[in-house]
């Protein structure tokens, strides 16, 4: 993947299904959000300049429109939009573009920054800090084109805030092929952005190194964030390019953004390749219920539970979501895999075919 130099480029179907998953995803989050506190802010970092060739709008015009439509449904209070770039022709373009949109509603504060994306939120974090307040419900969408930029100790410090989640481009294939230049500050780049050193001990490994260098960034924001999701791009030869990490430590946005992948990727939840075409009706989508099913009996086997405890187990430590669940529990009973009481924790009899939370399961 190069990196453009032009002002505005074509946009890639990779990137569209990055802005698919954005805009799902927002939806739900300025919906819930909105409403409940008195404040929220969208973060862009690296935020170009809001369209492409042929007019696709970028992901500060794509925040700005749904915040819109929340706001003129009542679901929004107030919001702030602080888009962040280095190069002063792109951000030109994008205040075009947000004069384009048209008035924008009064409790709505757009802030273009025109500078490095480190150096302004550590100076934002740092007086924050130095105050003793809080940030305000933040979701921070930082998607740079290379490495630098996004140190895991300024990640660290963002999601110290309990309200704040990150949705991170990880250039992975960038990263591995850089990871034995012989310039050191390059190096540095790569073991800040890591957060470790550990980071160059995947150049003597012996197994994947792209698929370890995702591993281990999972495993340094797992530290900081309680639930931590991601999503692999793929270009026209299938390689991966780039990874996707979502990391929050509020449940619901977990489960969000969760649907947002599968409705991006039907076959598993994770994953997109330019090399699939768009345009090909997909006939038959992928049957989840047995594998699903087999972690499942492999988390439960020969327990008695209620149907609660294994959603929750579903929801928070698989890829998985509810609805993929009561399918895998429907292909357990069938296969005479499990036995299902007839009478409720609440004391109601169960409908044949169902699993709502209060069911009990025995599984053999």
């Amino acid at each position: 993947m190069s990196v453009p130099t032009d002002t505005i480029w074509e946009i890639d179907p990779h990137t569209k299904a990055k802005h698919e998953i954005l805009h799902r995803y927002l939806g739900a989050w300025f919906g819930i959000m909105g409403p409940r506190n008195k404040k929220i802010i969208y973060l862009d970092g690296f935020c170009g300049p809001g369209c492409y060739k042929n007019g696709e709008p970028g992901s500060p015009i794509i925040a700005l429109k749904i915040a819109h439509d929340h706001y003129s449904n009542d679901r929004i209070n107030k919001a702030t939009f602080i888009f962040i770039d280095e190069n002063a022709d792109r951000l030109s373009c994008l205040k075009e573009e947000i004069r384009r949109l048209g008035s924008c509603p009064s409790d709505f504060d757009i802030i273009v920054v025109q500078n490095q994306f480190e150096d302004t939120l550590s100076n934002v974090l740092d007086e924050i800090e130095k105050k003793g307040s809080t940030i305000a419900p933040t979701f921070a969408f930082i998607d740079p084109f290379g490495f630098k930029g996004a140190p895991y100790e300024l990640i660290r410090k963002l999601l110290q805030n309990s309200k704040t989640e990150i949705f991170i481009n990880i250039m992975v294939d960038s990263i591995n092929r850089f990871l034995e230049h012989p310039n050191q500050q390059i190096t540095n780049h790569i073991i800040d952005l890591f957060g470790t050193e550990e980071v160059l001990e995947i150049i003597n490994g012996e197994g994947n190194r792209v698929e370890e260098l995702i591993n281990l960034y999972q495993k340094q924001i797992s530290k900081i964030a309680k639930y931590v999701r991601f999503f692999k791009m793929r270009d026209k030869n299938n390689r991966p390019i780039y990874c996707l990490f979502f990391a929050t430590n509020n449940r619901l946005g977990h489960l969000k953004m969760k649907e947002a992948f599968w409705r991006v990727d039907h076959d598993s939840g994770y994953e997109f390749s330019d090399a699939t075409n768009p345009d090909q009706m997909v006939l038959f989508e992928k049957d989840h219920s047995k594998d699903l099913a087999d972690k499942i009996t492999e988390k439960f086997g020969n327990r008695e539970v209620s149907v609660k405890v294994i959603r929750i187990f579903v929801e928070d430590d698989t890829a998985y979501t509810s609805s993929q669940m009561k399918k895998s529990l429907t292909f357990l009973e069938n296969n005479d895999l499990i036995s299902v009481k007839e009478i409720k924790i609440n004391g109601g009899k169960r409908r044949k075919g169902t699993f709502p939370d209060d069911v009990v399961i025995n599984f053999r």
